[in-house]
């Protein structure tokens, strides 16, 4: 319970000061001041509470002011959060719209740089190697328009398979020897394809603007040249998205393919297969290719002769040579001239050509991609395998000694003895290689010898070197006619340890020349 204080009881009630004894013990004079006294100090202290409790009301007031400032300030700031939530909302919502106007601003601009690129194609063709097919070719222009459709077509629908549907830009650019081709379609049997061939190109060169036919005349590789030259070029094009490469018959190309292919433009190259059998070294590129039937011949033009013989000659009879007086049924003035697809195969060694002028009714090589390259030899010494294990094919004896030798052991009446103390292939003349293993075509103009006596020994010696030289089609990668029966090297005779091959200076270059060989014939051995 609440207690009065004491003195406020002795205040309210003025008797009980005086019972209470308090001033009892005061005189009477001295009892007004002490009431007076009494109620100053309350006075005192109820001004002191009153000062307290406006000092309190006053500190109230101050708080409840600073409080509703707070409360203004908090609201204030509840609304700029709820104003400025709503433009978040508003600006997210902006924002996605945004997006989605960019990413549509991308695609368009993604769709106009393929308008503007236009997916450039460039087909690059080896005609003397990927060869239209004949019955094309004898309709004149109307299959020049025919072959130019059916190669636009069916590049367009590989490409849409592979890439898509786009507006491809095609570009076609065929190299070809045109006389060379057209001559040996004519001996191959395909007259009507030979007499129409320049209608044909034209009809191709008519049928789209960016499709060219060239003839690069019977320079030897013209046509390799260009097509490596516009290869090179098309694929530092930015613009050019693939190249068509229609040249798998040449092992040649493999080596220049590669090269772009470790400089990263791997993704742009695409083989187009003329033959059915595509050369070893462009198989192992490991690249995407197709091919189209009806429009190329799938085997390689072979031209028979009637000259034709089953197989090689390895060892043929020593026969004295006579003058071609004495032969009957022959003009004396006439040079003899022998064909056979040996000789054919193998006229593009140095040794296997001489300068006597090659007449233009000669029987083509069995590959016509090498025929149409092959240049006429110059009138000029031909060079004989040395007998030495490198297989060197260098030799430093005079032409005019030679010439002057062969003259006169063609019109001996007798077989010419060797000298034992020269080597084989320094004999004046040499030994003709072709006409000891095979047959040679020159007859009386061969600058080498026909004549000699030649023991078993010396045949052996002369085919062991002739495996020092690489033959021909091998080298090209082709197939050989011959197979293992063929005169020359399939195979460099120093394999994997052959030097030269590790500084690019073998004369084998054919693919797998120079591998390990399970089994070596006993002229290698």
């Amino acid at each position: 319970m609440y207690s009065e204080p004491q003195h406020q009881r002795r205040l309210s009630n003025p008797h009980a000061l005086f019972s209470s004894g308090i001033y009892d013990s005061q005189p009477r004079s001295t009892i007004p001041d002490t009431v007076t006294l009494c109620f100053d100090q309350l006075k005192n202290e109820v001004q002191k509470l009153v000062d307290e409790d406006h000092a309190h009301r006053l500190h109230t007031r101050n708080l409840e002011s600073d409080l509703n400032v707070y409360k203004n300030a908090y609201a204030r700031v509840e609304e700029e959060c709820q104003r400025l939530s709503r433009v978040k909302f508003e600006c997210e919502k902006q924002a996605a719209e945004l997006q989605g106007c960019n990413e549509e601003v991308l695609r368009q601009n993604e769709d106009l740089k393929l308008q503007l690129k236009g997916h450039r194609i460039t087909v690059l063709i080896d005609g003397d190697g990927t060869i239209f097919e004949d019955q094309l070719i004898a309709q004149g222009q109307a299959g020049g328009h025919t072959a130019a459709k059916q190669l636009s077509e069916s590049i367009t629908q590989y490409l849409t398979q592979a890439n898509g549907t786009y507006q491809y830009q095609i570009r076609v650019y065929v190299f070809l020897n045109k006389r060379g081709l057209a001559d040996t379609l004519g001996r191959a049997g395909f007259s009507a394809a030979k007499a129409r061939f320049d209608d044909f190109m034209m009809g191709f060169n008519l049928a789209a603007e960016r499709f060219i036919m060239v003839d690069v005349g019977s320079a030897k590789e013209a046509a390799d040249a260009k097509i490596k030259a516009l290869l090179e070029d098309e694929l530092k094009l930015p613009q050019t998205e693939k190249i068509i490469f229609a040249g798998c018959h040449d092992n040649g190309y493999a080596t220049t393919l590669r090269s772009q292919i470790t400089a990263g433009f791997k993704d742009r190259l695409i083989l187009l297969q003329g033959y059915t059998d595509m050369a070893a070294g462009m198989s192992d590129l490991n690249l995407p290719y197709f091919s189209i039937p009806d429009l190329f011949m799938s085997k390689k033009l072979v031209v028979a002769t009637s000259n034709s013989i089953a197989g090689p000659t390895l060892a043929p009879p020593i026969l004295p040579a006579l003058p071609t007086s004495q032969v009957p049924g022959l003009d004396p003035e006439a040079p003899i001239e022998f064909q056979s697809p040996a000789q054919q195969a193998f006229e593009a060694l140095p040794f296997a050509s001489i300068g006597a002028e090659i007449s233009a009714a000669r029987s083509p090589p069995a590959s016509y991609s090498s025929a149409v390259q092959t240049r006429a030899p110059k009138p000029k010494r031909a060079i004989t395998p040395e007998l030495d294990s490198s297989g060197s094919t260098s030799s430093s004896d005079d032409d005019e000694a030679i010439i002057t030798n062969v003259r006169a052991s063609l019109t001996g009446a007798r077989p010419r003895r060797l000298n034992p103390n020269v080597p084989l292939s320094k004999q004046k003349p040499p030994p003709c290689t072709l006409f000891y293993l095979s047959n040679c075509k020159h007859g009386a103009d061969c600058k080498y010898g026909h004549d000699y006596e030649l023991t078993n020994e010396h045949y052996d010696e002369i085919r062991v070197n002739a495996k020092k030289s690489p033959c021909p089609s091998k080298n090209k990668g082709e197939m050989c006619l011959w197979g293992e029966d063929c005169c020359y090297g399939h195979h460099c005779p120093l394999t994997t340890k052959c030097h030269f091959f590790k500084q690019n200076r073998c004369k084998f270059i054919g693919a797998d020349m120079h591998k390990e060989q399970k089994v070596q014939s006993t002229e290698m051995m």
